[in-house]
C-alpha cells in the first residue's frame, strides 16, 4: 500500500519516474538500504535559463528511497535526518511491515541551525538548566535571544522562573535522542500492530548534482591513449547517506512522455521526449557525506588504447540553447555560412565500453614525455555511441561551406522543412577523414526526412557525418530535416 501525501504533483515526468524507482526499489528482497538517483541537466538548456523544450525546467536533483525503522506505538511518528532540501509534496512512505497503516496527516519540520532554533524545538519537555547557583530542572515555556522561562514545581508550589541568558545561563540539557534539531518528517498513523516496523521511504531533493569529468594521457608517439571517465557528485541535501545505491542520469526528462505547449496558441500537446536520459549505475555503495563531494567511475577505464586522428569540422557554434523554450521559424536566420569561417580541428578518437554517447564534461590531455606529463588542452569532450573524441589544435588546411538550399514554414501545420548542403574542401597535400558535425537547432522535436550519408547522433540536436576526402578535393553533403511543435 502507497500512502502519499502530495496530491498536488508539478510534471507528469516526475510522477512517471517516482513511481517507477520506487518500486524497482522495494523490488527482488533484501538490498541496500538507501538508493538515490541524481539527475544532471543538460549544459544547453542551462545556457537558456534552465528550460527544456516546451518551457518546463529540466529533470534535476535526486529522488531519495531509503528502508528505516521506526517505533509505531502512539499516535505520532518521527523520522529525523531527511534531506533539509526535499520537496514535501514529493515524500511517499510504504509501510513494509503492516501495508495496512494508514496516514491522516504529514508534516516536513526544517532543521534548526541556532541555539535559539534547538532549544526552542522543546518547549513543552523538561529540559535542565545549569546556572551559577545550580541545575535547575523544569518545563520549557518560552526562550527568545534574552532569556528562557522554565515551569518549576508542583501543585502549589509550580510557578514560572524567567532565567537571563547573558550572565546566568550556562548550560542548557536537552532530552535526549529527539532529534529535533535535524530536518523531520512528523506522520499522523493508524496501525493495528505496534512496535519497530520497517519503512521505505521515497522523496525527491534538491542539492544534489553530478558533473563528468575525464582525464587522457596520450603517449610520446600519439597512437595510444590512457583514457578515464569520472562523475563528480556533489551532496548539498544537508542529509548523510551511508553505502548508497547510486544511478546518475545524464540530462534528459525523468519519463518517456514531455509535455510540450503550442507557443502560437492552441491546444497542448504531447510528444516523445527529445533527450531520452542515459542511466548509468555506480557498481558499487557510496557514502554520501553532507556537503561532501565524491568521485566514481562513469566507464571502465582504457589502457594503452589504440587511438586514431580526425578532423574536426563546424561550420557554425551551436544556435539550439537560444531556442529551447519556443521555435525558431525564420528561415533568414543562420541560412548560410560562407567558406573559410566555421571551424576546423584535429582530434583523436578512441573506443569506450558504452552503447550510448557520454555525458558531456570536460577532458584534461596530457601527453607523456619520458618520465614527465605535458599538458596539451582543456576542453569539452565529444562523444558518440561507442567512442569518445578529443580536440587538439586546429587544422587550416579544411574549410567549409554551409547553406540552406529550401526553408519551407508552415504555420497551419507547426512545422519547418529545411534542405542543408554542406561543402567541405580539403587543401592539404594527404587524405583527411572530417567528421562533420552539424545542429538540429530550431527546436529539440525533429527528424530527418533525408540525407545522402547516414548520420550518426552525437547529441540531443547534434549530428555527425563521416567524409572521406581526398587531398586538394572537395565532398558535399546534403541532408533535410523537419521540426514540429
Amino acid at each position: 500500500m502507497l500512502l502519499t501525501m502530495g496530491a498536488s504533483v508539478r510534471r507528469l515526468a516526475w510522477i512517471s519516474a517516482a513511481v517507477a524507482f520506487a518500486s524497482t526499489a522495494g523490488a527482488g528482497g533484501p538490498g541496500p538500504r538507501t538508493k538515490i538517483t541524481v539527475w544532471a541537466s543538460s549544459p544547453g538548456t542551462a545556457a537558456y535559463g534552465g528550460l527544456s523544450y516546451g518551457g518546463y525546467a529540466p529533470t534535476t536533483g535526486a529522488m531519495i528511497t531509503e528502508h528505516r525503522e521506526i517505533e509505531i506505538g502512539g499516535a505520532e511518528v518521527r523520522l529525523p535526518g531527511v534531506a533539509a532540501t526535499l520537496d514535501p509534496a514529493s515524500v511517499q512512505l510504504r509501510d513494509l511491515t503492516d501495508p495496512a497503516t494508514t496516514i491522516t496527516e504529514q508534516r516536513f519540520v526544517p532543521g534548526a541551525t541556532t541555539p535559539t532554533e534547538i532549544i526552542r524545538r522543546h518547549v513543552g519537555d523538561t529540559i535542565t538548566v545549569v546556572t551559577p547557583k545550580g541545575d535547575v530542572t523544569g518545563t520549557l515555556r518560552s526562550i527568545d535571544e534574552q532569556a528562557l522561562v522554565l515551569e518549576i514545581g508542583t501543585g502549589d508550589q509550580r510557578r514560572l522562573q524567567v532565567m537571563r541568558r547573558e550572565g546566568y545561563v550556562q548550560d542548557v540539557r536537552l532530552p535526549p535522542g529527539t532529534g529535533v534539531d535535524k530536518p523531520s518528517l512528523v506522520w499522523r498513523v493508524a496501525s493495528k500492530k505496534p512496535g519497530t516496523h520497517t519503512v521505505e521511504l521515497t522523496y525527491r531533493a534538491d542539492g544534489m548534482s553530478w558533473a563528468a569529468d575525464y582525464l587522457a594521457v596520450l603517449d610520446e608517439a600519439g597512437t595510444s591513449i590512457d583514457f578515464s571517465a569520472w562523475a563528480t557528485v556533489r551532496n548539498a541535501t544537508g542529509a548523510t547517506f551511508e553505502s548508497a545505491e547510486l544511478t546518475l542520469v545524464s540530462g534528459g526528462n525523468a519519463g518517456p512522455l514531455a509535455l510540450s505547449f503550442n507557443p502560437y496558441g492552441g491546444p497542448m500537446r504531447t510528444a516523445a521526449a527529445a533527450a531520452v536520459p542515459v542511466r548509468y549505475a555506480i557498481a558499487t555503495p557510496v557514502h554520501l557525506g553532507a556537503g561532501q563531494s565524491v568521485q566514481v567511475e562513469l566507464v571502465p577505464a582504457r589502457q594503452k588504447a589504440k587511438s586514431r586522428t580526425v578532423i574536426t569540422y563546424e561550420a557554425m557554434p551551436d544556435p539550439s540553447p537560444g531556442f529551447q523554450a519556443y521555435p525558431n521559424t525564420d528561415c533568414n536566420q543562420f541560412n548560410g555560412v560562407g567558406m573559410g569561417n566555421g571551424r576546423a580541428e584535429v582530434a583523436v578518437e578512441v573506443d569506450v565500453p558504452t552503447k550510448d554517447a557520454l555525458p558531456e564534461g570536460r577532458v584534461r590531455t596530457f601527453r607523456r614525455k619520458g618520465e614527465r606529463l605535458e599538458i596539451v588542452s582543456e576542453d569539452q569532450l565529444r562523444s558518440s555511441t561507442g567512442l569518445a573524441r578529443i580536440r587538439l589544435v586546429p587544422d587550416p588546411d579544411v574549410v567549409g561551406e554551409r547553406k540552406a538550399v529550401t526553408c519551407t514554414y508552415d504555420e497551419r501545420a507547426h512545422t519547418v522543412l529545411e534542405k542543408i548542403e554542406v561543402k567541405i574542401e580539403n587543401k592539404s597535400k594527404r587524405a583527411a577523414e572530417v567528421v562533420v558535425r552539424e545542429f538540429a537547432w530550431r527546436w529539440p522535436v525533429w527528424r530527418l526526412d533525408s540525407e545522402d550519408t547516414k548520420s550518426a547522433r552525437s547529441g540531443p540536436q547534434t549530428l555527425e557525418y563521416r567524409a572521406k576526402v581526398p587531398a586538394g578535393g572537395k565532398k558535399t553533403l546534403t541532408y533535410s530535416v523537419v521540426y514540429t511543435w
